[in-house]
């Protein structure tokens, strides 16, 4: 089998042996009881999926089961692993999730290579005195190896290596389509413990940090410098310089590691073999970005080793629950402009049950609209995903019942009969969000409520319910958009701007009749300082500073919008307000949101991000954006589909381009048009 990645009708797609398959994947577990594909629960779900037209599988693999003390490698359970897929189906493909994770004992013999943390100490794994996931600790400070360990790097990469080539001995490897790389916390390639905790102080890392900085004295910032931004919810460029260089240097760290192992498979593996990893983690990072995110997306979506980056859908409850969007956790536009598959993890339970620590269950039939708009969500942007099948207690079944394999059924038929039509998506607003911002501001969304709370898990949520069709790209991609199509184009977050970027904005995004909206400080640091009148160059407003209060209110007329900056760790210590343009909005009296015309631009200033459906809306019909959807519904256009999911029952009029279809929608639902029928493909049941 030969496996590799390359467009087929204007989508990133798999390819195995020279034909295309839609990337819609079936994934067990990494938890006991349903991580293995031979056991009794597993098969019995793998059976359904079969029957429902899924040819792709994806199965856990740890070195923790192959690699022992003394040193030898027992593949055997990966053998299994295969086999156990095509004992239910022989054509199908595998993948497989393989951890760089260490086998236990190896810690001990290491200690020197353990990741180590700011604010606490680390401290032996507790014993399992239950069946558990082996990466159930990954969240506390036990032993891990940091992502500056040389030794982890090269042991890894010597087992990986032997794994491979013993594989490929074997006859079933020709069912193997693909590794992905599983790193990190989870092996979704977050740093340990980021979360509640703050890496990575280890000498690997020091040494690191001090080659990276070519100073042999450099020292990684403590406890103090992180927390103690110095311009209010901002580095301050020149007396936390120290800070925004660590966290580069970790992140990239990270990445370094991912990109060394997906060119290791590569180059290892005798035929065309596809490699992954989880990547581009933009949506519902806890406020914890900064710490342990991903800030290094270019280095990812540039890489010519890694085919596809993934990422379980935002769990946001504003996207996750009745009403909300589902969206993607990554920017499905940017992984286009740079030819990388981009593929969600459809993991929402139904109301079979949830897995530990729990997202939101509904009964029965909200369960069936959630399934539909989630699974929905990546293929209408020209994507893919896998379900991910934590199912009652871990041991996969989420999706047995009839109800919901008779849906999956469907929509396998959908996805099978719209990839052979070329992908389309007829958005005309861009939303631009950057990464990099986030190593300049406040390192917890207690301290800065503006960047990473409202820029993206509310503001960026309400405009997908605005009605419009959205792209979203990184700042990092910027460059390479083709901008034709937008007719307005809202900045997000981008507060730290370079004078490349500055120049590339204002050539590119300022055009007659488009319009430009700016939230908050655009380009208040350069990165080398900060500085109102950058935020004034960039926006082409006169501004004033005043003072921010609790709760700040833009009111409108029709609709307002709002940020909480209650929390008494807020480090949010000025607003930004226009001195002049047409005024739309007022905070207490003072100008909040204005416009004026810039070289046939049509320019916004806010003073803080939309935070409401009814903001984005009015600013995008005053730009002759087309809109499918008034009511507040989250909405997606792409591949020739219209997808429309309703909190609220009631009479909805959808506005295609050319017609409008009338029709009631029941609370909870989720309907699925043609765009060019307009025919209902999906709805209720």
């Amino acid at each position: 089998m030969n496996a590799r990645i390359q467009n087929y009708n204007n989508r990133p797609t798999i390819f195995i042996d020279n034909k295309p398959v839609p990337p819609i994947i079936y994934a067990l577990t990494d938890w006991p009881g349903g991580r293995l594909s031979y056991e009794e629960s597993t098969v019995f779900s793998i059976k359904r999926f079969a029957s429902a037209g899924v040819s792709l599988y994806q199965l856990d693999i740890s070195f923790e089961d192959m690699w022992l003390k003394d040193g030898s490698l027992d593949i055997s359970i990966a053998l299994k692993q295969i086999q156990g897929i095509i004992d239910i189906k022989p054509d199908a493909v595998v993948f497989f999730r393989l951890h760089t994770n260490p086998p236990k004992w190896w810690y001990a013999d290491n200690e020197s290579e353990w990741v180590r943390y700011a604010n606490t100490e680390v401290y032996p794994e507790p014993d399992m005195n239950k069946i558990q996931s082996y990466l159930h600790y990954d969240q506390k400070p036990v032993p891990r190896p940091s992502f500056a360990s040389e030794k982890w790097i090269n042991d890894m990469s010597i087992m990986i290596k032997r794994f491979l080539n013993e594989l490929y001995e074997s006859p079933l490897s020709v069912h193997l389509g693909g590794i992905h790389i599983a790193s990190g916390l989870y092996g979704e390639n977050h740093y340990w413990a980021f979360v509640g905790n703050d890496p990575d102080i280890s000498e690997p890392m020091l040494r690191r940090y001090r080659k990276f900085k070519n100073d042999p004295d450099a020292t990684i910032p403590g406890m103090d410098e992180r927390y103690n931004p110095k311009d209010g919810i901002f580095f301050d460029p020149a007396k936390d310089s120290n800070i925004i260089d660590y966290l580069t240097c970790q992140h990239e760290a990270v990445v370094e590691s991912m990109i060394h192992f997906c060119k290791l498979v590569k180059d290892t593996w005798k035929r065309e073999i596809i490699t992954g990893v989880f990547y581009g983690y933009y949506v519902s990072l806890f406020g914890r970005a900064g710490t342990g995110g991903h800030l290094s997306e270019e280095m990812i979506l540039n890489c010519p080793y890694i085919d596809y980056i993934s990422a379980p859908q935002a769990y946001n409850r504003n996207l996750r629950n009745i009403g909300g969007a589902g969206v993607s956790r990554g920017l499905l536009e940017s992984a286009r402009l740079n030819n990388k598959l981009l593929l969600d993890e459809v993991d929402h339970p139904t109301h079979l049950g949830t897995l530990l620590g729990g997202m939101k269950v509904y009964p029965e039939y909200e369960s069936l609209q959630i399934l539909r708009r989630n699974a929905l969500t990546s293929f209408i942007s020209g994507m893919g995903f896998w379900y991910y099948d934590f199912g009652p207690y871990n041991t996969s079944g989420w999706w047995n019942d009839p109800y919901y394999l008779n849906e999956i059924k469907e929509l396998q038929k959908i996805f099978n009969k719209y990839y052979e039509k070329a992908y389309i998506k007829n958005a005309d607003v861009l939303l631009v969000f950057d990464t990099k911002v986030q190593k300049h501001t406040a390192l917890t969304e207690k301290q800065d409520p503006i960047t990473d709370k409202s820029c993206i898990n509310i503001s960026y949520p309400m405009a997908l319910r605005s009605g419009a069709s959205i792209d979203t790209i990184y700042l990092s991609d910027f460059e390479k958009a083709n901008l034709d199509k937008y007719k307005c184009i809202v900045f997000m977050n981008t507060f730290a701007l370079t004078q490349t970027q500055k120049e590339q904005i204002s050539k590119k995004a300022h055009k007659k009749g488009r319009s430009v909206v700016w939230f908050f400080a655009p380009g208040y640091t350069d990165t080398k300082r900060n500085d109102i009148s950058f935020c004034e160059e960039v926006s082409g407003f006169d501004l004033d500073v005043i003072a921010p209060m609790p709760q700040i209110n833009v009111q409108c007329e029709g609709f307002s919008y709002s940020v909480d900056n209650s929390d008494e760790e807020s480090r949010l210590n000025k607003l930004f307000v226009p001195k002049d343009g047409e005024v739309l909005g007022y905070i207490n009296n003072i100008p909040a949101l204005s416009y004026k015309t810039i070289n046939g631009c049509v320019v916004y200033f806010s003073t803080i991000p939309f935070t409401t459906p009814e903001a984005f809306r009015y600013v995008f019909e005053r730009s002759d954006v087309h809109i499918y959807d008034d009511c507040n519904d989250a909405v997606l256009e792409g591949s020739g589909l219209l997808l429309v999911h309703a909190e609220n029952e009631g009479d909805r009029t959808i506005r295609f381009k050319d017609t409008e279809v009338t029709l009631h929608f029941n609370a909870g639902e989720t309907i699925l048009f043609d765009t060019e029928t307009k025919t209902v493909l999906r709805r209720g049941q």
